[in-house]
């Protein structure tokens, strides 16, 4: 189309013209920014249709072709890809909670380094392996809530490990010796669930453990000694372990040399100082 400028309507035509191209090209960039990767969106929403029960619509605002990144319990960080997904129920309404297992579809979130399923009640299923395939996974946070058998042997691959936290499921079985290769982890707390046989003395490797928990199993055998003559004197305080009869005994943190008999016994959880309790630790 061509306009002459001897027209005398043209300048109104060009204005016209200008404004309705800065129009197109701002509702285009607009589409394109309220999308997030094609890849996140189609995982989160697996995960999303994967679930039988949300009666609270905890992911009601889940909604295809919108920014996920806006959606509840989605933090982005890097180039607006998905870095953590946070869903915690409420224990005070009976209705927040979720159903149904841990899509695989999570895996396609290259870019997340940390899960949070938190007080969800019934998400169901093992451990999810598809964690195993993220290589900036850091915090795994799935307690209370109903996964059950073994804890995965090649748990120690997840090496960038910062915590650990998969308390009040129903994990059965022994701990693997390999929980020892997660060097970096700070929160250890496998506490509420079936496991049963020996603590790995290899945990005493990780000593930059701020938390650990193991109570509320039916673990037997030796409680590893976490001793360091050269940080005795920051451990200050003490641990304290259920032993026969429910009597309670306290033993300092620098000499942990207490051994139960062979039958299973409770074992409960040490809490080294500085620590207020699990939080959602800040993306490193």
């Amino acid at each position: 189309m061509i306009i002459s400028l001897s027209n005398p309507h043209s300048p109104f035509l060009l204005l016209f013209f200008f404004f309705f191209f800065t129009i197109l090209t701002l509702h285009s960039l607009t589409v394109t920014s309220a999308t997030c990767h094609v890849d996140d969106e189609t995982g989160l929403l697996g995960f999303k249709s994967s679930i039988t029960a949300d009666p609270s619509g905890i992911l009601s605002s889940w909604k295809p072709g919108s920014d996920c990144c806006t959606w509840s319990g989605i933090t982005c960080l890097v180039s607006k890809r998905v870095t953590s997904l946070y869903l915690m129920g409420q224990s005070n309404k009976p209705n927040s909670f979720l159903s149904g297992p841990i899509s695989p579809s999570l895996s396609k979130l290259k870019f997340l380094d940390g899960l949070y399923l938190r007080n969800l009640r019934n998400i169901s299923g093992p451990f999810p392996d598809f964690l195993f395939g993220l290589p900036e996974f850091k915090y795994i946070y799935i307690d209370n809530n109903k996964l059950s058998g073994r804890i995965p042997g090649s748990i120690g691959n997840l090496t960038r490990l910062y915590s650990l936290s998969l308390s009040d499921n129903q994990f059965s079985g022994p701990i693997p010796s390999s929980i020892s290769q997660l060097t970096g982890l700070t929160q250890l707390n496998l506490g509420g669930n079936r496991l049963t046989g020996p603590i790995p003395n290899g945990i005493q490797k990780l000593k930059n453990l701020t938390l650990f928990s193991l109570d509320r199993n039916q673990l037997s055998g030796s409680i590893p000694d976490f001793s360091d003559p050269s940080r005795s004197s920051e451990f200050s305080g003490s641990r304290t372990t259920n032993l026969p009869g429910n009597s309670r005994h306290r033993f300092p943190l620098w000499r942990q040399n207490c051994s139960t008999s062979s039958s299973p016994k409770p074992v409960s959880t040490v809490k080294f100082p500085n620590f207020s309790g699990i939080s959602r630790p800040s993306t490193r």
